[in-house]
């Protein structure tokens, strides 16, 4: 029969962390995924209502500060300009 060895403090340590890593990942997942749905979600209403796609523009231009987040959303920007008849497209 095999015999049991008791985990050291330091394998509980490393277990633990693991199990912490774990929960972090799952955690940024689904805030990922909650995000998806809303950008699913909020674009293509804003296609549709010009109210909604000025106050998105506003909101994107506003809260964008990092060079590449701006750089990916400028085509979505200038399409919801077009949209809502903004000369800045």
């Amino acid at each position: 029969m095999p015999r049991f060895e008791p985990r050291t403090i330091d394998q509980k340590i490393a277990e633990a962390e693991n199990r912490v890593q774990r929960l972090k990942t799952k955690k940024r997942t689904k805030d990922t995924r909650r995000k998806i749905i809303v950008g699913a979600t909020v674009i293509p209403a804003a296609f549709k209502d010009k109210a909604l796609a000025r106050q998105l523009v506003t909101l994107l231009e506003t809260n964008l500060t990092r060079a590449v987040d701006i750089q990916d959303a400028e085509p979505l920007l200038n399409d919801l300009r077009t949209f809502i008849g903004d000369d800045k497209a």
